[in-house]
């Protein structure tokens, strides 16, 4: 597993309430959040409820640059077997 550099941003795509944007961890104590096409951010407990990660903006935009490499999303779901054990 990698290790991420203490100087890096730690930013997830996220929800707070009806809102979709990233939220950046700030210290370990809450998270800024940012809603999608604003440019004030809120400051966010890491205890509220209506703060949603989904995930790493870094992973889940390379996973978009992979899919749309291999085809698209249609080309993604449609090569997915259905595994039976």
């Amino acid at each position: 597993m990698a290790t991420v550099p203490r100087s890096a941003k730690i930013v997830h795509y996220a929800y707070y309430g009806d809102f979709y944007g990233t939220a950046e961890l700030l210290n370990g104590s809450g998270y800024l959040f940012r809603a999608e096409g604003e440019r004030h951010a809120t400051l966010v407990s890491s205890q509220d409820p209506d703060l949603l990660l989904l995930g790493l903006v870094e992973v889940a935009d390379a996973q978009q640059e992979i899919d749309m490499l291999v085809g698209g999303y249609a080309a993604v779901a449609c090569s997915r077997a259905m595994g039976v054990r």
